[in-house]
């Protein structure tokens, strides 16, 4: 509101501007009472001039938020329409679109839009993996702080390929989001093999029922495992971190293993990634196989391992059987470093948490 409009009220001082005398006869006082009539200054004319002036505002409010309106989508303008949507779609309209489209397409930007909205980075992450995420428009590590390429991921950001999934559905879901329900199970291209392929502290040989587990999975699915993590002594029998046992009990005297896994042979030989959407359908179908077969619990996907192994355990069979001990009852688990969250039931993908349901194996 304008400065004259705010004081109008105020410092009006003659009649026709903003102050009005009136003179009022004694019908409007009590009978007999004195004076018998009175004036008074009506203020009815400021009070006009200060409507208005809000009335002004509101205008301008409208105005503001007409802008605001015209960027968002069919839903969220409601009953406002923007010029756009009245102008009529003439020729030259239609060549000027058509135009602006191309330029973007060429440019990379509508690619990289598109990925972003598929897959947002997300920038409230602040550790080093996942700012090493954003990176430019070659396949190195970004220059972040703390990143390498090892935790480089796919963040369909800056010119990266995105990591995200187009459900059977048609909508667009990240990796740890996508439901079982929207991702066609496939068939890979191996051999059906699984290798030993330990360089670790967990480097002895896995429970024979285990390894029969991955046979049938790694045959069922059409894929090639290598064991990059089998088992390992308990701390109770001497195990020492770092020598001949690292972290999880699950590895106990090869109740647990790791694995990655490849489709193909030869020069087309490739290792499987959860975040890859072609590869995570074959992958899902190995998960779906050890489960069948007889497996208790599966880590796998939304940054566990870096996306790119799996965890395949019978370890609450032999905490069942007395053979190992502290065992958790958890039946799946996801999360990691790969995408700066932690290791652990709740940041499991959708995907594995339907199809390792129920959470907790039960004795």
């Amino acid at each position: 509101m304008s400065t004259a409009g705010a004081n109008i009220f105020e410092d009006s001082a003659s009649e026709g501007v903003g102050q009005t005398t009136v003179n009022h006869p004694d019908i409007d006082t009590d009978p007999g009472s004195g004076p018998p009539d009175h004036i008074h200054i009506d203020y009815d004319l400021a009070h006009k001039a200060c409507l208005a002036e809000i009335a002004s505002l509101f205008e301008d409010i409208q105005t503001d938020l007409r802008i605001i309106t015209d960027r968002g989508d069919d839903r969220s303008k409601g009953i406002y329409q923007r010029q756009a949507d009245t102008v009529a779609n003439n020729p030259a309209n239609i060549a000027q679109a058509a135009r602006d489209y191309l330029n973007l397409q060429e440019s990379g930007i509508a690619n990289l839009v598109n990925a972003e909205v598929g897959n947002p980075t997300n920038l409230g992450n602040t550790s080093a993996a996942n700012y090493n995420a954003i990176r430019n428009t070659t396949n190195s590590a970004s220059g972040q702080r703390g990143g390498s390429a090892a935790t480089r991921q796919s963040a369909g950001y800056g010119g990266g390929a995105s990591t995200a999934i187009i459900g059977a559905d048609g909508n667009t879901y990240y990796e740890g989001s996508v439901p079982l329900d929207q991702i066609p199970l496939a068939d890979g291209t191996g051999s059906g093999n699984v290798t030993y392929a330990m360089t670790g502290s967990r480097n002895l040989p896995i429970q024979t029922e285990l390894m029969n587990i991955l046979k049938t999975a790694a045959q069922s699915a059409g894929v090639d495992a290598e064991i990059t993590s089998g088992g390992q002594v308990p701390k109770s029998e001497g195990g020492r971190d770092g020598v001949n046992r690292a972290g999880s009990n699950r590895h106990d005297k090869g109740y647990g293993a790791d694995c990655r896994l490849f489709t193909g042979t030869g020069a087309n030989k490739t290792r499987l990634y959860t975040s890859n959407q072609e590869q995570l359908g074959i992958m899902l179908k190995f998960a779906q196989a050890c489960r069948d077969a007889g497996a208790t619990g599966i880590g796998l996907g939304n940054g566990y391992m870096f996306d790119k192994t799996i965890h395949v355990d019978i370890a609450w069979k032999g905490d069942q059987a007395g053979v190992i001990g502290g065992i958790l009852p958890n039946r799946y688990w996801g999360g990691g470093t790969g995408n700066g969250t932690r290791t652990g039931t709740a940041n499991a993908p959708v995907y594995l948490s339907t199809l390792m349901t129920p959470k907790d194996n039960t004795a």
